[in-house]
């Protein structure tokens, strides 16, 4: 009876044991997003900076830029929801102000102390890039930009396998070269919650009025099938402005 009853427990500690480890890994999972939210919100600040867009729904395909009467156009390449299968270093980078004025960038190590910013590069399973017409690839690399605030570890431990919703620049800018970089100097990124919530913590405090309501994915699916919106927008003047943005 007692070797019954030894077995009898175990058997019951085996058939707990596996909700153990999901909860602990729930409440890690649940520990890196939190720390996740915090390095992308204290990245450096977006807001003195003068954007073309004023809110998330003009990163959508059904909103273009018209410029001096030319056919409208996208202002960035693609926003997505996508899962985040893997993240590696980029590079490590220094700026300075040459002779000219113009700026000279140097790529160091990613682990070079004097780098004042680097990158990280993620892969992604695109699962939805909003736009019937587009052919954006299923598989695609990524390239976030963090300060030298940042604390790239979290980035690198937090984002696997998390689904994030991105707004995406044409690769080319950052290195890979295919890579796409995230938005805004990597402001535009941030984890979507298993009730399809999502926020952008790097926007800090303009998060609210940019993102403008479209704070769930069904909301942006929902903004995604609005009629096409064609800004036209001049640079006779030498520059362009928008006065439309509050």
């Amino acid at each position: 009876m007692a070797v019954t009853g030894l077995v009898v427990g175990i058997a019951a500690v085996d058939a707990l044991r596996p909700n153990a480890v999901a909860e602990s890994q729930s409440r890690a999972s649940v520990i890196d997003i939190e720390r996740l939210n915090e390095a992308l919100a204290g990245q450096g600040s977006v807001g003195d900076a003068h954007f073309l867009d004023c809110t998330l729904s003009e990163t959508l395909p059904n909103f273009a830029i018209a410029w001096d009467g030319e056919p409208g156009q996208r202002i960035f390449e693609a926003t997505i929801d996508g899962m985040v299968s893997g993240a590696r270093p980029g590079s490590g980078h220094r700026e300075s102000v040459g002779g000219d004025d113009t700026v000279e960038r140097e790529i160091l190590g990613f682990e070079d102390k004097t780098a004042y910013w680097r990158t990280v590069v993620l892969s992604v399973e695109v699962l939805n890039d909003f736009d019937s017409e587009a052919d954006m690839p299923s598989e695609i690399k990524v390239v976030l930009w963090l300060d030298g605030a940042t604390d790239p570890a979290v980035i690198l431990r937090g984002l696997p396998g998390q689904r994030i919703f991105a707004v995406l620049e044409a690769p080319g800018r950052l290195e890979p070269s295919d890579a796409y970089p995230v938005a805004r100097n990597g402001a535009l990124i941030g984890v979507v919650s298993d009730d399809g919530a999502l926020s952008l913590p790097g926007l800090d405090v303009y998060e609210d009025g940019y993102m403008d309501g479209l704070t769930t994915l069904s909301a942006i699916e929902t903004a995604s099938e609005a009629p096409m919106t064609v800004l036209p927008l001049s640079t006779a003047n030498g520059y362009w402005e928008r006065t439309d943005c509050s």
